[in-house]
């Protein structure tokens, strides 16, 4: 045995028989429910928990809690042949409401981003909140670009900048008595 072992395996044997192994595994079953029931199945059914042994299933509506109810056997197979250490015994059914898939992040751009100049100290002043000195420069870079590109569906066409309709500054002084 080496010294160093992967964190998985850590984890994995860290949460043998503990109920963040449950959770986990919960977890990784509702990350791969569409390969394991298919797409049409996974848009109307939700492997929402596991407690005693029992897979607690919901069906967005009665006709596919029926379907489900055929398939019981199918997707207990099916499971045990991904996830042998469930060990379940029965799927529980109801009809609720199936979370929605969370949005995919974009892509990470392949080239890193060209800043601008040197920081506003607007963003400067934002970014000294942190307290590790790269994520303040980086930030306040992030910060001054955004600031210096404007969107331009936003732009009326001939305009250089979404400033120009503002009114001159005044001045805050007080106006004295001659």
């Amino acid at each position: 045995m080496s010294s160093f072992e992967s964190i998985q395996s850590l984890i994995q044997d860290f949460s043998k028989g503990n109920p963040l192994g449950l959770k986990l595994s919960e977890v990784q079953l509702q990350q791969e429910w569409e390969h394991l029931v298919g797409a049409t199945m996974a848009k109307h059914s939700y492997p929402e928990s596991i407690r005693f042994k029992k897979l607690h299933l919901v069906a967005d509506n009665s006709i596919w809690l029926q379907q489900l109810m055929f398939l019981r056997p199918a997707i207990l197979e099916a499971i045990h042949s991904m996830m042998p250490e469930l060990g379940l015994t029965e799927v529980v059914l109801r009809i609720g409401s199936i979370p929605q898939s969370p949005p995919q992040p974009d892509p990470l751009p392949q080239d890193p981003p060209h800043f601008v100049g040197e920081p506003s100290p607007f963003a400067t002043g934002l970014a000294k909140r942190l307290s590790n000195p790269d994520l303040q420069t980086l930030l306040s870079q992030t910060i001054t670009k955004a600031l210096a590109e404007a969107s331009p569906s936003t732009r009326e066409p001939g305009k250089t900048s979404d400033y120009e309709d503002l009114p001159p500054p005044t001045s805050l002084e007080t106006p004295t008595a001659s």
